[in-house]
């Protein structure tokens, strides 16, 4: 600022109608403003090199004569003028599209061959003409000061929009319009009473932390109900189910003799591995046939391996898919706790290392039996609509949501619909 207190902000940028857009976008934000171009200012001046032996005070004086408290000067190649540099408090630069600069170019050279004797040019003469002029324009000090700026005006920025911060810049900066800046004693009575603010806590502060501790107790109610019930049902579940037990284990060892149970490790919650029983129901070597089939997935490139006719699934097999039997087993994992009666699947390590940073939230809650999509669809839905119904759970699941999945698990059960 000079002696005035006054505000002098240069915009340059290699548009000089862009730049003459902002300037008077900011004029319009800052009362008291007044927009000067740069040959205006210096009408003398052809080009810019006449204006190098000026000096700070030269110039200054030449400012003087503009009694307004914001003074906006624009111009393509202002700022490499050092004396206007100094004198600035702000210093802008405006950039400019390619398109928008080739076709201020090509509007200034038919105005110059309006002038010149008529001639013939090819379309070709005139496509190099414009390139040339351009890109010497944008290679000039226009281009070289953009360093020099305070603050960088993207091409693709809107004026009216970019001024906007531009103009709490000034206003926070300008010396008259600044907050004075506390005093020792201000500063340790202000410290003081925030002290005072946190060690005795208004009411209404002592409001937040009950309703934070009501809040915190319902969560905590929900998950012991949601835990109490898991226990009940997979306890009743085992001991009920145990002579169905026996004979699925009986028909799985005379259909080829080899283990009743499978076992899996898949992926519990926040990445925790644990061991996933099922009835087995595909022959003993399945999982080194499975990279054989992966080409032949319902959903190819889908997360998950999906296959109707799967050949590796025996007879006995296939009947205790389709109505989930083979899942029971799982019983034990939710009444250890590794697994909820109702949750997302639990995901297999090699489905994890596939996941996406969104597919990872299926992993923020204990994984279950039962879900919104099994009941919904089962494997007739794609992963990625898997995914969205499993974190529309997380979001809203509670003990009543839990019941009603479990009890629409039974119908889906009966029908086999979508289990293969």
């Amino acid at each position: 600022m000079n002696s005035k207190q006054r505000t002098i902000i240069s915009i340059a940028g290699p548009l000089v109608a862009r730049d003459q857009e902002v300037a008077q976008a900011l004029a319009d934000r800052l009362p008291g403003s007044r927009v000067l171009a740069c040959h205006a200012l210096f009408p003398h001046a052809k080009t810019l090199s006449d204006l190098q032996h000026l000096g700070v005070e030269e110039i200054g004086a030449i400012l003087e004569a503009f009694p307004e408290e914001h003074l906006i000067i624009y111009g393509d190649n202002l700022l490499s003028l050092e004396s206007m540099r100094k004198l600035s408090s702000l210093r802008i630069y405006v950039d400019a599209d390619e398109l928008d600069i080739a076709s201020s170019v090509l509007q200034s050279l038919k105005l110059t061959q309006k002038k010149e004797t008529a001639r013939e040019s090819t379309l070709s003469a005139e496509v190099k003409k414009i390139l040339q002029a351009s890109s010497e324009h944008i290679d000039t000090e226009v281009s070289t000061t953009r360093h020099f700026a305070d603050i960088l005006i993207g091409s693709d920025e809107d004026p009216k929009e970019a001024v906007l911060s531009i103009e709490r810049y000034v206003v926070r900066t300008d010396s008259q319009k600044t907050p004075k800046k506390m005093t020792s004693e201000e500063r340790k009575k202000r410290v003081d009473e925030m002290l005072h603010q946190y060690r005795h806590p208004s009411s209404q502060t002592r409001k937040a932390k009950i309703k934070k501790k009501l809040w915190t107790f319902v969560i905590q109610a929900t998950l012991f109900l949601k835990r109490l019930l898991d226990i009940m049902i997979s306890l009743v579940a085992l001991s009920l189910l145990s002579p169905l037990f026996a004979i699925v284990a009986l028909l799985i060892k005379l259909t080829d003799g080899g283990p009743v149970i499978y076992v899996q490790t898949r992926i519990g919650k926040q990445g925790k591995p644990f061991p996933f029983p099922k009835f087995r129901s595909m022959v003993i070597n399945a999982d080194k046939l499975k990279d054989t089939l992966l080409n032949q997935a319902e959903r190819k490139g889908d997360v998950t391996f999906k296959m109707k006719k799967d050949p590796r699934v025996t007879k006995i097999g296939s009947f205790i898919r389709r109505f989930s039997i083979d899942e029971l087993p799982q019983l034990w994992c939710v009444l250890i706790g590794d697994m909820s009666i109702v949750g997302p699947r639990p995901p297999v390590p090699r489905e994890v290392a596939l996941y996406s940073q969104e597919d990872r939230r299926r992993l923020e809650v204990t994984p279950g039996l039962t879900g919104i999509w099994q009941v919904s669809g089962r494997s007739d839905i794609g992963f990625k609509q898997q995914v969205e119904l499993d974190v529309l759970y997380i979001e809203s699941h509670g003990f009543l949501l839990d019941l009603k999945l479990i009890l629409k698990t039974i119908p889906a059960v009966l029908t086999g619909k979508g289990a293969y």
